[in-house]
């Protein structure tokens, strides 16, 4: 297929059936994610009224409603169009998504934003799934038991390094796919800083977001404008 025909093909084409289809599965996903919701509500007669729907609303909205907004924009470079859709409606971005699709897209040499990372993304995603879903039926099958004949410090150290060694490999894999050593500066001093701050965790959480937007940009600018005077 010719450079003009996949261009042609990518945006009149594949793009439309991407949003068609992720609108439609991340409705349906909602739908059957509020049915039991509705059923104990409206079928068995539990409805609390608004008043506390509201007041269990607010408190979680102004605690993650910042991630609905930064999430978004700073997964999307990395993700494409289709592979937002996937990814927000399979879950797991930040642990598993987008390590598996930082990790092909570099395997691949896919430069971000192309037509090439974006196909990348999507068959890692659809593949991350698909063994997340076999990983996880085995571990509900057979995690107690498997957990039962581990020693207690085993279990120990399962509970108290899982996520930090999630988090690190993550950081690693983002270090290891940066294109310009100013990049992993910025990472660095970025993460140093919002750690640092004496700060709540909600305001925290959102100067991490902003602050990781903020930079990119600042980067990219700064890199680009180095190119063009050299």
């Amino acid at each position: 297929m010719r450079n003009a025909e996949a261009d042609s093909f990518y945006s009149q084409t594949f793009i439309p059936r991407a949003h068609r289809l992720g609108i439609v599965t991340l409705v349906l996903g909602l739908v059957f994610s509020l049915l039991p919701a509705f059923y104990l509500s409206f079928v068995v007669g539990a409805w609390p009224g608004f008043e506390a729907v509201l007041r269990a609303f607010i408190p979680i909205a102004a605690f993650v409603g910042v991630i609905w907004i930064i999430e978004p924009l700073s997964y999307f470079p990395m993700l494409g169009v289709a592979g937002t859709y996937m990814s927000f409606l399979s879950g797991n971005i930040g642990n598993m998504r987008l390590p598996v699709v930082i990790g092909s897209q570099t395997a691949v040499n896919a430069e971000l934003g192309t037509r090439k990372a974006e196909v990348v993304a999507v068959i890692g995603i659809a593949v991350s799934v698909l063994i997340n879903l076999v990983f996880v039926l085995a571990m509900v099958l057979l995690g107690n038991l498997i957990l039962n004949h581990l020693p207690q410090f085993a279990i120990d150290m399962l509970k108290n390094y899982t996520l930090p060694s999630i988090y690190a490999a993550v950081f690693m894999m983002f270090l290891g796919a940066a294109k310009e050593s100013m990049h992993v500066l910025v990472v660095i001093v970025v993460a140093l800083i919002v750690v640092a701050l004496p700060i709540s965790e909600i305001v925290n959480v959102t100067a991490a977001g902003v602050g990781g937007i903020l930079a990119s940009l600042l980067v990219a600018r700064f890199t680009s404008d180095r190119r063009e005077k050299a």
